[in-house]
């Protein structure tokens, strides 16, 4: 019989992402303490959007104030619609991808984003605001689908879009990646500004109310962040 030639490092085929995946994910999942954490994380996360959304239909209808801002009245506003769409989810999705590869940090994020969205609707019940009067809506089809339903212009403070892209430069694992996701966020800022979408102080809060949310979900995993 012919002789069969050893297998070298180089002849293994390197595992697929999908395989390493499934791997790191079965073994997250066998521990039992994790698997009750992941599916109360996520009943908290849809908890956190319904209430918020409830709270976005209220505020709708209720009168605000008309803040200056010397910043946007600088400027006519710019329809950046399609940008600010496209940098929002594909950063979203590739950051998803990314911390599918942590799992304990990817059920860590998705526990900040709860308790970003509760400041959020906090917030925005505590701080009545009309938007200004030269504001182009900024019209997201999978935010309105998530959320309220419709088109919601009065919730400004604090910016949920800036918010969510600060939350993914802390999530975040590697420089790079956290990189990309500081430009994205610079982005996005800067286009709901240019769109006078929101006042320039509430995207200017937003990063710090996106750390307060990534701290309070790390302490409460203290013992994992020494690890």
């Amino acid at each position: 019989m012919p002789e069969v030639p050893p297998q070298t490092a180089s002849s293994i085929p390197a595992p697929s992402h999908k395989s390493v995946l499934v791997r790191v994910w079965k073994q997250e999942l066998h521990n039992r303490y994790f698997l009750v954490e992941a599916i109360l994380t996520v009943l908290f996360l849809m908890l956190s959007i319904r209430i918020c959304a409830y709270v976005m239909l209220y505020i709708e209808m209720r009168k605000g104030v008309v803040l200056p801002d010397p910043v946007l009245a600088s400027f006519q506003p710019y329809n950046l619609r399609w940008p600010i769409f496209a940098v929002l989810w594909t950063t979203m999705l590739f950051t998803v991808y990314h911390l599918l590869h942590y799992p304990r940090y990817f059920v860590i994020a998705l526990q900040a984003g709860g308790i970003l969205l509760i400041f959020r609707t906090i917030a925005l019940a505590l701080v009545p605001l009309e938007p200004m009067r030269s504001i182009i809506p900024l019209q997201d089809p999978i935010v309105e689908s998530l959320g309220a339903g419709k088109l919601i212009v009065k919730d400004l403070f604090f910016s949920g879009h800036t918010a969510t892209m600060a939350l993914c430069v802390l999530a975040s694992r590697r420089f790079a990646w956290k990189m990309v996701c500081l430009a994205s966020t610079i982005a996005v800022a800067m286009g709901v500004i240019l769109q006078h979408v929101h006042y320039s102080g509430d995207v200017y809060a937003a990063p710090f109310f996106a750390y307060a949310s990534w701290r309070i979900a790390l302490l409460a995993h203290r013992k994992f962040r020494k690890e």
